[in-house]
């Protein structure tokens, strides 16, 4: 991953933008894709980016912006209590994990208030009890207000939370942040359109799109699955690494970080559409995993929506492996996500305007 590319990636993962409040994130993503793509938006907030030609059936890479976070609820207004701030989720949050967590609120003028989560300290809970377990009742944000007054010029309700953006540097290449889920998903696009854009030989537009949405309402993916109507949809997305305590692989099988990316079977994915990645990335020398998805649930990615285009598409599901995923700590290992992007740019490249689809 060269210099220009990293710090790209930074720029997401510092950037506010939880689902539905992605504008932040999305200018990042625009502002690099413009120099080397097509770049447009829909009202929803998605982002697009189009590169070879400019007619043809379209080979789409989906890689939402959105990350979980919270929203304002009430501030406040008891004696003793006056000026904190309740929230509720924006996606799906472990409460335990918020305790303590720095936090940055943005408001309507744009300007970021940090706070801090609270909770009752260990000390004071009822010792019959043991120690609670947290939900989002038991927690507040403390922003340092005298009291509600005084909180309210500074925060409204309805305004969004994320924990304090910190990108850290971990061993063997591998880093820890807040919205890997999934800003590595909409790096890998967007950087794999770039690679195609460099190659110059593309036979079939690649639209990069950045939806909004993935974590709540799954609204973004489905539009510009859409707006595009393509041919192929390519969902890129974060995955759980078992490569940790206390998760199972009976579920998700055997994946590792820097192992590579991860490669979906199942449900309405396309089985020629996951050869194709398979037989590229042997070509290629790049190292795959592969993991199954049960009929019994959904994917809970894009590919839920990319499946509703108009009038069908082929469908497949790539990921990074992620560690923590749902956490302040997200963890990747650099080397899988800059291999998921070369993966991707090749296989686009690979696609012709004549192949069908058909099952």
């Amino acid at each position: 991953m060269d210099r220009t590319a990293r710090a790209f990636l930074d720029d997401l993962l510092r950037a506010h933008g939880p689902s539905g409040h992605e504008a932040p994130a999305a200018e990042v993503f625009r502002g690099y894709a413009r120099g080397f793509a097509r770049v447009t938006a829909d009202a929803l907030g998605s982002s697009y980016a189009a590169v070879g030609p400019a007619q043809g059936p379209a080979v789409l890479l989906l890689g939402h912006i959105d990350e979980i976070g919270l929203i304002v609820t009430y501030i406040e207004d008891d004696d003793d209590s006056a000026g904190l701030l309740r929230v509720r989720t924006l996606g799906s949050w472990d409460a335990e994990v918020l305790v303590g967590q720095h936090v940055e609120i943005r408001t309507r003028a744009g300007a970021p208030i940090r706070g801090v989560v609270g909770k009752a300290p260990i000390h004071l809970q009822a010792k019959e009890d043991g120690p609670r377990g947290s939900t989002l009742a038991s927690l507040w944000i403390d922003i340092g207000a005298r009291d509600a007054d005084d909180a309210r010029t500074l925060v409204e309700v309805g305004d969004t939370v994320v924990v304090a953006p910190q990108v850290t540097e971990l061993g063997n290449g591998r880093i820890a942040s807040k919205a890997l889920d999934n800003r590595v998903g909409a790096w890998v696009v967007a950087e794999a359109a770039r690679r195609v854009a460099a190659d110059g030989s593309a036979r079939c537009p690649v639209v990069a799109c950045a939806p909004v949405l993935e974590e709540t309402l799954g609204d973004g993916g489905r539009a510009a699955a859409h707006r595009v109507d393509p041919a192929v949809t390519i969902v890129l997305d974060g995955t759980h690494a078992t490569d940790v305590p206390g998760v199972p692989r009976a579920g998700g099988g055997r994946i590792r970080l820097g192992h590579g990316p991860v490669l979906t079977r199942g449900l309405g994915l396309h089985p020629r559409l996951f050869d194709r990645f398979l037989a590229v990335a042997s070509a290629a020398g790049i190292d795959c995993q592969i993991e199954a998805m049960p009929g019994d649930a959904t994917t809970f990615t894009d590919v839920d929506g990319a499946l509703d285009a108009h009038a069908g598409s082929a469908v497949t599901l790539v990921s990074v492996p992620m560690r923590h995923m749902h956490s302040p700590s997200e963890t990747v290992a650099l080397a899988d996500v800059d291999a998921t992007a070369e993966l991707l740019a090749r296989v686009a490249l690979s696609l012709g305007v004549d192949e069908s689809w058909e099952r």
